[in-house]
């Protein structure tokens, strides 16, 4: 049988596309490791004792799991489409629509958080300004935001030079401190102990430990949805997304184990330190504090700016394809005519994550804001990455079925193992019992899915042949033109 390939509709096919560094960059980006490594290795610290290293080391193996599975099926369905795509030609476009709400959702959720994060970060150690400012913090999180979205209107090599630039500072930075303790020994000199197994409580919350470093390497997958955009894609965008998760857990682990050894391997220690790296790179760097400080300062601003822009690159890619495809109002698959970006696309995954953050902020304060809506959104994010291992593994046995071969280790093996590090962070939102705002935390998860499974299903009834046209739409034509089962066969 023959299948009919429908027009995919509005294109990204941009005049000049990015070759492998360009793509790799915004999954590069996306991690910010100076922004996790800042702010999560304190806590992981007070979880897994000195043990940090070993940590983000375990943690970057079980991650990679994941990286090939979406490398596996990007050098199938290279497409804007992403992970909507990918799921939706193995479970349909009903499943890949309601992981793609959850996901979408999710990350709009995530970054409402950092974006309060931010602005009030900005506002305190910035503008100096002290006490009570959540008006002020509103008005520089909404400024921000705007900031972060003209780059990706822009355009795309617009935007991707600007990640280019920001994240190599952020990585200079962040390698002269960590290569500086370590070429010094620390300060009791380098040992094994960082890389061994904690004992006592250190051995029981390490579990928890895991979830934190494995949240870290969330947005590696910004590169996925560049495909279209991207020469080769079929080599660069696999590449690009092991790259993504390799290079970062390089970066955690060397700089998780400086900051360990410059604080003697004591983990309490390390864990009751406000500003640990700050503390490291004075001492080592024989930089003032108060000079290092806001040196630091500017480097995680750096971080998280090309974090988020590379954030809307990519997800604004993910809800321009979905809109191409009839899954959401079609109005999102506008391109602009000048820059031939997804313009419509970025402002609607911008202004909602602002919104929430700026209305959990009249709530609570910023620092719960934080917290729980990070913690929460990335939950969606965590199921995107759960059923895309899982699709995968299925999707070889209907390869197989049609007489195409696929290596059964990178189709199968691989993301069973993946389905089991995920496992971790999705335990953490869903335990009962985890005290304050976050005692809701399992029921507001519950829902995140309820809301995607209740979008498709009215999808369904209002508008049933948007399902059944969806996959040949998400692909796009490059896709389409060599995919080994086209939809319709």
């Amino acid at each position: 049988m023959t299948a009919t390939v429908q027009s995919p509709g509005n294109s990204l096919d941009a005049p000049k596309k990015l070759g492998l560094l360009g793509v790799m960059l915004p999954g590069l980006a996306q991690v910010a490791p100076a922004f996790n490594l800042f702010f999560t290795t304190g806590v992981i610290a007070s979880l897994a004792g000195a043990s940090v290293p070993l940590v983000f080391l375990i943690s970057t193996i079980g991650f990679l799991a994941t990286g090939l599975s979406l490398a596996q099926f990007s050098s199938v369905y290279p497409s804007s489409g992403s992970f909507v795509t990918y799921i939706s030609r193995t479970f349909g476009a009903g499943v890949g629509t309601a992981v793609g709400i959850i996901t979408v959702v999710g990350y709009m959720i995530t970054f409402a958080g950092i974006y309060i994060f931010v602005g009030d970060y900005i506002v305190t150690n910035v503008f100096q300004v002290t006490g009570t400012h959540v008006g002020l913090t509103i008005i520089t999180t909404i400024v921000y935001g705007a900031i972060v979205t003209v780059p990706v209107i822009i355009g795309l090599q617009f935007g991707v030079r600007v990640t280019i630039v920001l994240y190599l500072i952020e990585v200079v930075v962040l390698l002269i401190i960590s290569l500086s303790v370590l070429f010094q020994g620390g300060s009791e000199g380098l040992s094994a102990v960082a890389f061994a197994w904690p004992s006592g409580a250190g051995a029981t919350n390490i579990f928890l430990a895991f979830s934190l470093a494995v949240v870290a390497f969330g947005g590696f997958e910004a590169s996925a949805p560049l495909a279209e955009e991207t020469s080769n894609p079929r080599r660069n965008v696999p590449i690009a997304l092991v790259g993504s998760v390799l290079i970062s857990g390089l970066i955690y682990v060397l700089g998780s184990w400086a900051v360990v050894s410059a604080f003697g391997n004591d983990g309490a220690k390390l864990a009751k330190d406000s500003n640990p790296f700050a503390t490291a790179a004075s001492s080592f760097l024989h930089i003032a504090l108060p000079v290092m400080v806001p040196i630091l300062a500017a480097v995680f601003l750096v971080s998280v700016t090309s974090s988020y822009i590379a954030a809307n690159t990519q997800t604004s890619r993910v809800i321009f394809a979905g809109a191409r495809g009839g899954l959401w109002p079609r109005g999102l698959s506008s391109v602009h005519p000048r820059f031939k970006t997804p313009w419509a696309a970025a402002i609607a995954f911008v202004v909602p994550s602002i919104v929430i953050g700026v209305l959990s902020t009249l709530v609570t304060d910023p620092g719960t804001t934080v917290g729980f809506l990070s913690t929460f959104g990335i939950f969606g994010v965590v199921v995107m990455y759960t059923v895309t291992n899982v699709a995968l593994f299925v999707q070889w046995f209907r390869f197989r079925k049609r007489g195409i071969t696929k290596n059964p280790i990178l189709w199968l093996v691989v993301p069973v193992i993946g389905v089991l590090v995920l496992a971790i962070p999705i335990w953490g939102n869903l335990r009962p019992g985890q005290g304050g705002a976050f005692d809701w935390l399992p029921l507001w998860s519950l829902g995140l899915i309820a809301l995607g499974v209740g979008y498709t299903i009215v999808l369904a009834l209002t508008r049933p042949k948007a399902l059944s046209s969806a996959p040949a739409l998400l692909e796009g034509a490059e896709s389409l033109e060599t995919d080994p089962v086209p939809p319709g066969v």
